[in-house]
C-alpha cells in the first residue's frame, strides 16, 4: 500500500491560494456548490438555530465538547451518523443529512488543526 505524504499545511492561501470568483469553478462547480449550501446549512439553518449561539463555528459546542474530551471521535461519530440516517431517508431530507455530515467532518478538521501537536 502507498503511503500519501501529507501536504504542506493546510492553512488558507498558503495550500488553497487566493478564493475565486465564483463562477470560476470550471471542473469543481458541482463541489462549490455543495459545500457552499453545506456552509448555508450550518450558518444559516438547523446548525445555526440548534448548535451557534451567536458563537463562531470554532468556538460552538461542538468543538468545546471535543476540546474537553481530547477527540475529534465525537465528531466523526455524527458524520457517520448523519452518514447512516441518509441511506434510508427520501431524497432531499438524505441530501440535508449529507450537508449536515460534511460540516461535522469540516469541524474534525477545525478540531485537528487547532490541537496539531497537542
Amino acid at each position: 500500500m502507498r503511503e500519501e505524504k501529507a501536504p504542506p499545511s493546510l492553512d488558507g492561501e498558503q495550500y488553497f491560494g487566493l478564493p475565486k470568483a465564483e463562477n470560476s469553478y470550471g471542473n469543481y462547480a458541482s463541489l462549490y456548490d455543495v459545500l457552499s449550501r453545506a456552509y448555508q446549512q450550518a450558518s444559516n439553518g438547523k446548525g445555526n438555530e440548534r448548535h451557534g449561539q451567536a458563537l463562531p463555528f470554532e468556538r460552538q459546542p461542538m468543538q468545546s465538547i471535543s476540546g474537553l474530551l481530547g477527540t475529534h471521535g465525537g465528531l466523526l461519530y455524527q458524520a457517520v451518523k448523519k452518514v447512516q440516517e441518509s441511506q434510508r431517508l427520501p431524497h432531499d431530507a438524505a441530501v440535508f443529512e449529507l450537508l449536515g455530515a460534511i460540516n461535522y467532518l469540516a469541524g474534525a478538521v477545525i478540531y485537528l488543526e487547532q490541537n496539531k501537536g497537542e
